[in-house]
């Protein structure tokens, strides 16, 4: 088994059609590499029960970024684009096998080190996921006093039992 994907048979020239095109066209229940894999997620519990085709369209998005099908870097949001365009205009709906699609497109991606210098050193920095501008200040208002008493200390702690307890004895000795 070959870690590269052989091309679907079509009956059109398949050099003409494009990277799009040849993945929606690519026959991934025929793929034994993709069959392997979705089984051994099936097995390793990675599913409850049988795969829905939310998850067999994970798992082609996978394949997809794990190996090239069409030999060109498409994204999911290519081919979400695409799937919609080959829609009638009265299929205004989306299917569950796009719904998976939209729901990577709103992810953030994953860049790669010189992605980030190229942002850092631009100046974009507001555009690197999950990186927050953290504000001058904070927060405006003075800040509280603590009306708890101090904490004592361990000998504080000590020696105030031992007068407590002298005082104690001072009382019963009067009293008697």
């Amino acid at each position: 088994m070959s870690s590269e994907l052989k091309e679907p048979s079509l009956s059109s020239d398949s050099s003409v059609l494009n990277p799009l095109e040849r993945f929606a066209a690519y026959q991934f229940d025929s793929d034994e590499t993709y069959q392997q894999g979705l089984a051994s997620l099936i097995d390793g519990g990675a599913f409850s029960g049988n795969p829905t085709p939310e998850n067999k369209e994970e798992c082609r998005l996978l394949k997809l970024s794990r190996c090239s099908v069409t030999g060109n870097d498409i994204t999911s949001e290519q081919v979400l684009a695409y799937e919609l365009s080959l829609r009638k205009p009265s299929d205004v709906a989306l299917s569950e096998s796009t719904s998976i699609f939209a729901s990577h497109s709103h992810e953030a991606r994953n860049l790669t080190l010189a992605e980030l210098q190229e942002m850092i050193e631009t100046g974009r920095v507001d555009q690197i996921p999950n990186n927050k501008v953290i504000p001058e200040r904070f927060n405006d208002a003075p800040p509280s006093h603590s009306i708890a008493p101090a904490r004592k200390k361990p000998w504080e702690v000590a020696v105030a039992g031992v007068v407590e307890d002298v005082e104690i004895e001072m009382k019963s000795d009067l009293d008697s």
